[in-house]
C-alpha cells in the first residue's frame, strides 16, 4: 500500500513539473526574461554534458550550449511536446550545434561499415560490463571508450550514462530508433575488440 501511495505522489510530481514548464515557455514565448532563464537554468547543464563528451573543450562546449539555447528560445513556437520532453528537444539541438562544430574542425567521423557483423554473445558481455562493472576492467573500459570517435562516445553516454531510451536519443541525434540500436550494437563489439587487445 504504501508503495502504490509514493507512486501516485510521484505521479502528482511528475504532472506538476510538466505543467510548470509548459507555464514557463508559455511566458519565454511572450518574451518574458525570467521565464527564460528558468528554461535556460532547466535545460542547460544537461546540454553542456551533452556537447562536452562529444569532445568539446570546456570554452568551446560553453559557447555551443549558449547557441543551442539561444537557438532553442528563439524556435521555441515550433517545440511539439508530444514527440519529446523539453530537455530533449533542447538536447537535440544542442547535438546539432556541436556537430556542426566538430564537422567544421573535421574532428568527427560519422561513417559506419555497414557489413559489420555482431555476435550476440559480444553483445551480451558488453552490456554486462557497462551494468555490472569489473574493477579490474573499468580502466579498460575507459581507455577503450577514449578510441571511439566523438560521436559513438555520444551515443554510449546517451544510453549506458544518462540513461536515455533509444528513441529519445533517436530524437536527439536525428536518426531511426533501428539505426540507433544497431549502431550501439556495433559500438559495443568495438569496444569489445578494444578491451580485449589491452587485455591480451
Amino acid at each position: 500500500m504504501k508503495g502504490v501511495y509514493i507512486e501516485v505522489e510521484k505521479n502528482k510530481k511528475n504532472v506538476k513539473e510538466r505543467e510548470d514548464i509548459r507555464q514557463w515557455m508559455e511566458a519565454a514565448r511572450q518574451g518574458d526574461a525570467h521565464a527564460c532563464g528558468v528554461l535556460v537554468e532547466q535545460c542547460g547543464r544537461r546540454m553542456f554534458s551533452l556537447v562536452q563528451r562529444m569532445g568539446l573543450n570546456t570554452l568551446d562546449a560553453e559557447e555551443v550550449t549558449q547557441d543551442a539555447l539561444m537557438r532553442g528560445l528563439q524556435q521555441l513556437q515550433h517545440y511539439n511536446p508530444t514527440r519529446a520532453s523539453l530537455a530533449t528537444w533542447f538536447c537535440r539541438i544542442a547535438y546539432r550545434t556541436a556537430l556542426n562544430r566538430l564537422r567544421k574542425a573535421e574532428v568527427v567521423t560519422l561513417s559506419v561499415d555497414e557489413d559489420e557483423t555482431v555476435t550476440l554473445e559480444t553483445d551480451r558481455q558488453m552490456v554486462r560490463l557497462f551494468q555490472e562493472p569489473d574493477n579490474s576492467r573499468v580502466e579498460q573500459l575507459q581507455q577503450a571508450l577514449e578510441q571511439l570517435t566523438p560521436d559513438e562516445q555520444t551515443l554510449i553516454t546517451l544510453f549506458y550514462y544518462d540513461d536515455l531510451p533509444i528513441g529519445d536519443i533517436a530524437y536527439i541525434t536525428e536518426q531511426t530508433s533501428n539505426a540507433v540500436a544497431v549502431r550501439l550494437h556495433r559500438i559495443r563489439k568495438k569496444l569489445y575488440e578494444h578491451i580485449q587487445n589491452l587485455s591480451s
